[in-house]
């Protein structure tokens, strides 16, 4: 039985020292790869970034002036319309009844004026010789300005009926884009309001209202100061960018600043004009909208894929001769369309000999080392 035992343990024995021999030796693994790269110098604007609503510079409601029967709707719905184009006709017939019937008036009146003119001439010139007295002189007189009095009238009855059929068309106050319209032909319209008929919005140029913070609205005030303007006059531009739109494409300039802060939000509202000769914006669209803050310096520029943030705040990771990893907290500027970040370092602006990571980011760690790709 001991030996038994022996044979098992020296067996046993032989196979860990086997093993053992067989085992690998364990390497440390290769510092991780990482793409770095020198921040790049440009001048930038400051900029405040604000969502606003565009709104049509004139709308008009297009609206009955007379009580009549919708004839002929002249325009197609959703296209854009001329100054004085004609868009409605409204049946004409009893208004050129109408008309006729005050000219007639007028040429009735002209022929009793003429008449009592004659009467009242005849008998002035027999006053001289007592063949007519005062009292029946001054009735021929007042018998002519009785009729030149209904004269005046019967020709402002004409003029009213001329007004009144031409009312009749229907004609667009501006050029713009008309709607849909809200009554269709054959209907009586006008019959105890002016119908409301369809609705015309100038496309050219467009409003866009938005709202800024009492922050940005100061440092606004400062930079139009700086350019010897009035807050209300500077005409400052602006850039305006639509849900699609790739960053702001549309540029405008600020016509209008409200004259007080609203309290409860904290903002003050604004107004853009934006120039539209293609008709892309329209009324009541959601848009982005960009100001500038401040006058171009330069700065040093840095992908968004570079920055990094914790608790403490932003920071980059930088790669030193040694490939190895510090971090460098910074501030952020403004930032670019194509992607790129100002930066600055708490201490200081940065000296753009920086070698920053900007790809695997999460690879490095804090003074660890790196294999640089630059």
């Amino acid at each position: 039985m001991n030996r038994y035992v022996c044979g098992l343990v020296t067996a046993l024995a032989m196979l860990a020292a086997g093993c053992m021999r067989q085992a690998p030796e364990m390497k440390a693994p290769p510092p991780p790869k990482v793409t770095v790269r020198q921040p790049v110098e440009r001048e930038m604007v400051g900029y405040a970034e604000a969502t606003g609503r565009t709104e049509a510079k004139e709308t008009y409601e297009v609206r009955v002036r007379v009580k009549g029967f919708l004839k002929a709707i002249r325009f197609v719905e959703g296209e854009m319309v001329k100054k004085d184009e004609l868009l409605y006709e409204i049946d004409p017939r009893t208004f050129q009844a109408d008309l006729e019937s005050a000219e007639a008036e007028v040429a009735r009146a002209e022929a009793q004026g003429k008449m009592a003119r004659s009467e009242w001439e005849r008998a002035d010139r027999l006053r001289l010789s007592r063949a007519v007295s005062d009292e029946e002189l001054i009735q021929k007189l007042a018998a002519y300005e009785t009729t030149a009095a209904s004269l005046r009238k019967a020709r402002a009855a004409v003029q009213s009926a001329r007004l009144e059929l031409g009312f009749t068309k229907i004609v667009s106050p501006i050029d713009g884009m008309i709607g849909r319209t809200l009554v269709t032909q054959g209907n009586l319209v006008g019959y105890n309001e002016p119908t409301l008929l369809t609705t015309v919005v100038r496309m050219d140029p467009m409003y866009v209202y938005f709202d800024l913070p009492e922050r940005e609205m100061q440092l606004h005030d400062q930079l139009v100061r700086d350019q010897q303007a009035t807050p209300l006059t500077a005409q400052a531009p602006s850039f305006v960018g639509l849900a699609c739109d790739e960053g702001h494409p549309h540029r405008g300039f600020i016509d209008f600043r409200d004259n007080k802060v609203d309290p409860g939000t904290g903002t003050i509202r604004y107004r853009a004009v934006v120039e539209n000769k293609s008709a892309v914006l329209t009324p009541g669209l959601f848009c982005r909208v960009k100001v500038p803050m401040g006058q171009a310096k330069k700065s040093w520029m840095v992908p968004e894929s570079a920055i990094g943030q914790d608790q403490a705040g932003r920071y980059v990771l930088v790669v030193d001769a040694e490939d190895t990893v510090h971090m460098r907290r910074v501030r952020l500027g403004p930032a670019a369309e194509d992607g790129m970040v100002a930066v600055e370092g708490h201490d200081g602006k940065l000296s753009g000999q920086e070698w920053v990571i900007v790809n695997g980011l999460q690879r490095a760690r804090p003074e660890g080392k790196v294999t640089p790709v630059k």
